[in-house]
């Protein structure tokens, strides 16, 4: 008689910890859904994380440049060959071109998350994911959707923070850019994308939209095409204010030097001018950087240049 105080006590007390366990089960498997979250990428893909990604590889040199910029240098794992900036990104394994990534190498290295940009990259997304890896597209044509880029990616990562703080200083300087050619006539501009055969960039192209925001008319945006060629004729007709090359490629005495160019006013009064296409085609931070020397070049009654 005396053990049976004894016995419901450890009955009462497996009853209770049988309990207990129940209810933190429940709620380990409540947090786990509460981490779970969803997001949509540019191609209107849903990705679904419980976790963000320890190893990160990025095909497309633009995200890198995000990836990089809030702060995931350490996560990277790997890039693709044209994935130049900064730095860091040439100290990282390179997984193949742009156009042809190495989806043998990219599995192998066991990413939790692999960006890519849309267009001629689309056709690995599902060469990646039918390998079970999770698959992130980032596009951009304008500023406001490298912003979003940048948000999402951040998202992605557990680098809002980051992102907030770098949206937060491209916004600054976009207003200041806009907020001062406001108003002022738009002077016609021409970029040179590629000499022979002459090529321009189109209203798609995000050189349209950086030439827009400075303040400027893109006289090439009469095709949707994002980079198109463009005849002798159509830029001795359109006769634009302003020549702009790449620094990479021309100096403006090789355009000022080319048969049939003098004639142009921009030749004549001396408005060609190099920027570095990465700051203006590529679609990562530095495009504020793009947009400041395009609007300083084409509004130096502004800006002084």
């Amino acid at each position: 008689m005396k053990k049976k105080p004894f016995v419901l006590l450890l009955i009462l007390t497996m009853v209770l910890t049988l309990a207990l366990g129940l209810a933190t089960g429940c709620s380990t498997k409540n947090q786990q859904a509460q981490q779970e979250k969803m997001f949509t990428d540019t191609l209107g893909r849903e990705i679904t994380i419980d976790k963000y990604p320890q190893k990160i590889i990025s095909l497309a040199p633009a995200i890198t440049e995000i990836l990089f910029a809030i702060g995931l240098d350490q996560e990277i794992i790997g890039v693709s060959e044209y994935c130049d900036y900064p730095e860091q990104a040439l100290t990282k394994e390179k997984m193949g071109g742009f156009k042809d990534p190495n989806v043998e190498m990219i599995v192998a290295a066991d990413p939790d998350m692999v960006f890519i940009s849309a267009g001629v990259q689309e056709d690995v997304i599902t060469k990646l994911e039918e390998l079970g890896t999770t698959v992130v597209v980032l596009d951009a044509d304008t500023i406001d959707q490298v912003i979003s880029n940048i948000e999402l990616a951040g998202s992605l990562t557990g680098k809002e923070a980051e992102a907030t703080a770098l949206n937060a200083n491209m916004r600054t300087r976009v207003e200041n850019i806009t907020s001062k050619v406001k108003g002022l006539a738009k002077p016609s501009v021409f970029v040179e994308i590629w000499d022979d055969p002459l090529m321009s960039a189109g209203s798609t192209s995000f050189v349209n939209n950086i030439i827009e925001v400075a303040g400027g008319v893109n006289i090439a945006a009469d095709n949707t095409e994002r980079y198109y060629n463009y005849s002798m004729e159509n830029l001795l007709q359109a006769d634009p204010d302003y020549y702009i090359i790449n620094t990479h490629a021309h100096t403006p005495a090789d355009i000022q030097n080319r048969a049939g160019y003098k004639v142009l006013s921009a030749v004549k009064n001396n408005r060609v001018f190099a920027i570095d296409d990465n700051l203006i085609s590529r679609a990562g931070p530095r495009v504020i950087e793009g947009l400041e020397q395009m609007a300083v070049t084409i509004h130096p009654e502004v800006f002084g240049k």
